[in-house]
């Protein structure tokens, strides 16, 4: 949030940026941009958990409150958490995000201008172990300091997290994702935001130099204030292993660290009015897309079993 407190003064010298200078979407407001709204009736879900943050430099404990990006977004300054100069963090959804017409999840920072701007890469994975990182274009042509009064053209700059003021979300298709045997693009469940220190030793896809307002103190770092969903895949999910363990039997199926699940069993499809009957409720494994349960076997000699998603 750089010194957020000291430099609100700055806000109507930097709210306007100048005429257009280079070829990517304006600043929020402006005719052409792509900035979306907090408010948009498009968003259908917002992040609902969090991996443990790596934290970067500068930060206080102050605003280490990961919870603050979990839900929709509010437009308040001070309901984020800071990543540190450097940090990152991994958030989950109620449902994998898919790729849909158009951009597919929108991630919202808490810039006080349309130029004062701080920047992330973003990156998504299906299985929580390979993430793809969305590619990225700086334009920026040399270092902007932390009180800059010109700060970094929105035309500027593509595909990085922060584009946008407080209360407008960057947004980002799957489709400009290469497609990689790692990432099922319909089943995105983990996205991960990556903190930039701008002082030109990162590079953008091209090789470039990458700026922002550097250096920071205190709130350094990125400032996310939430991630809202646009695509979301709630249909059918597979069950990818059922088998004896031992003493046990192994489910195992695609699943969303946001959702829990109900195991049902039934002792024989084809009699009328059987019903199915539930086992237990869990939650999905946080950290992967797979959730495994192992059930006790009992002297039946046969036993369906099946897994429902349950609605939140």
């Amino acid at each position: 949030m750089k010194q957020f407190l000291k430099i609100i003064g700055l806000f109507g010298l930097l709210a306007t940026s100048a005429a257009a200078a280079g070829p990517y979407a304006p600043a929020a407001g402006v005719e052409g941009t792509e900035a979306i709204s907090l408010s948009d009736s498009r968003f259908v879900a917002w992040a609902c958990g969090n991996w443990q943050p790596q934290y970067g430099t500068d930060v206080d404990s102050t605003w280490k409150t990961p919870e603050k990006a979990w839900g929709a977004a509010t437009g308040d300054a001070y309901d984020i958490v800071c990543l540190g100069n450097g940090g990152s963090i991994t958030l989950y959804f109620p449902n994998p995000i898919c790729d849909g017409d158009g951009a597919d999840f929108a991630v919202f920072e808490n810039g006080f201008s349309n130029n004062f701007l701080e920047l992330g890469f973003v990156e998504v994975s299906s299985n929580g172990v390979d993430f793809v990182r969305f590619p990225t274009a700086s334009l920026t042509a040399s270092a902007v300091g932390p009180f800059s009064i010109t700060g970094i053209d929105p035309t500027e700059i593509d595909g990085f997290a922060g584009k946008y003021r407080l209360g407008f979300g960057t947004p980002f298709d799957l489709s400009k994702l290469p497609d990689s045997e790692v990432l099922d693009k319909n089943h995105i469940r983990f996205v991960r935001i990556v903190d930039i220190i701008g002082d030109g030793g990162t590079t953008d896809s091209d090789g470039r130099p990458i700026y922002d307002p550097t250096p920071t103190t205190g709130s350094g770092g990125f400032d996310l204030e939430a991630i809202g969903v646009i695509h979301q895949n709630d249909g059918e999910f597979r069950i990818s292993q059922a088998e004896l363990a031992g003493a046990d039997f192994s489910l195992k199926w695609e699943s969303n660290p946001g959702s829990s699940y109900r195991i049902e069993r039934s002792d024989d499809l084809g009699t009328a009015g059987d019903e199915w009957i539930a086992v237990a409720t869990v939650n999905g494994e946080t950290a992967s897309g797979l959730t495994t349960m192992l059930v006790p076997r009992d002297g039946a000699l046969k036993r369906f079993w099946r897994v429902v998603r349950l609605e939140e």
